[in-house]
């Protein structure tokens, strides 16, 4: 018995075609070289220089004022203000991400049914988007006003008091985390309907001829089944909550006395709040940097385990 081997052919429309002779790979260095050299050049030569900086004190100018080694980072973490910046940061993340999973489910559940007016239900969840974060902060500073803002004004109507949106520590935190779910809901929303929506009609059939209800339903198939976009949404939502400024600064300003001032809020008050200490906001970008690359690979260990693909 003959063991059968498999031949290439050597010509007919079966055979591979040929590599171009000279040099194959040319055109694709050529192709990437331009997105190579914007990387080297706005990504990693920053953060170069961002690192060089921590180590360098400034003068009144801003400019480096000579090497001091580890001073700004031994005096960041020995503050008692960037301690509390850090509690600040990770309340603000922790309340922002929640706040959004909970919103987003409670709409986008009820959005993905297919019943008359859902079309319009939707577009109007995504309006948010087509808002800029200054745009949507400036009018929530308006209604949250304590001199002539209307929710401050329904506060008194209902309780007899203002309810200090702006000027108590812990609404000031809450005015802000309402802003950013605000914003970022519609975004949220829509990719929680389109998991719902990804779901077998047949299972939900099927729970449903066994006796189960919504509640039960929602807990042991919807959530389990759409994990993956739960993950997403949780990774970068949290990356976005570390990074978010635009919000805090329009809204609070970082205040009231720093109740709001998150660690990228100080970074940009070290760099030009008025004492141009570039060393220090320098050394707190390389931290932000660390904080934020610990918290994705710790959710990448943690949380995904629980996710079902």
């Amino acid at each position: 018995m003959h063991d059968v081997v498999a031949t290439r052919p050597r010509s007919g429309p079966d055979r591979p075609p040929r590599r171009p002779r000279g040099r194959p790979h040319a055109w694709a260095y050529a192709a990437l070289a331009p997105t190579v050299v914007a990387l080297l050049a706005f990504t990693y030569w920053p953060l170069l220089r961002t690192a060089v900086l921590s180590f360098q004190s400034s003068d009144l100018f801003g400019r480096p004022a000579g090497f001091v080694g580890t001073d700004n980072y031994t005096a960041m973490l020995g503050s008692p203000d960037f301690r509390r910046t850090l509690l600040v940061t990770a309340a603000f993340v922790v309340l922002t991400v929640v706040g959004k999973l909970l919103v987003g489910l409670a709409l986008a559940v009820p959005l993905s049914r297919r019943l008359r007016g859902t079309a319009f239900s939707r577009a109007a969840v995504l309006i948010p988007m087509a808002v800029s974060a200054a745009v949507a902060g400036l009018a929530f500073r308006a209604l949250m006003s304590p001199t002539y803002g209307l929710l401050d004004q329904i506060a008194i109507a209902l309780t007899g008091r203002p309810a200090g949106w702006l000027t108590e520590p812990t609404m000031a935190m809450v005015s802000i985390v309402v802003v950013d779910v605000w914003i970022s809901i519609g975004f949220v929303t829509l990719l929680l309907i389109a998991a719902v929506d990804a779901i077998s009609v047949e299972v939900e059939e099927a729970a449903a001829l066994d006796g189960a209800s919504r509640a039960r339903m929602l807990r042991s198939i919807t959530l389990p089944l759409i994990t993956p976009t739960l993950f997403f949404i949780v990774v970068t939502q949290s990356v976005q909550a570390m990074r978010e400024f635009t919000i805090i600064q329009v809204v609070t300003g970082g205040g009231p006395a720093r109740a709001t001032q998150t660690l990228v809020f100080d970074i940009w008050a070290k760099a030009f709040g008025g004492t141009a200490d570039y060393g220090a906001a320098s050394a707190r970008g390389i931290i932000l940097l660390v904080v934020i690359a610990v918290l994705t690979v710790v959710q990448f260990g943690v949380l995904e385990r629980r996710v079902t693909y």
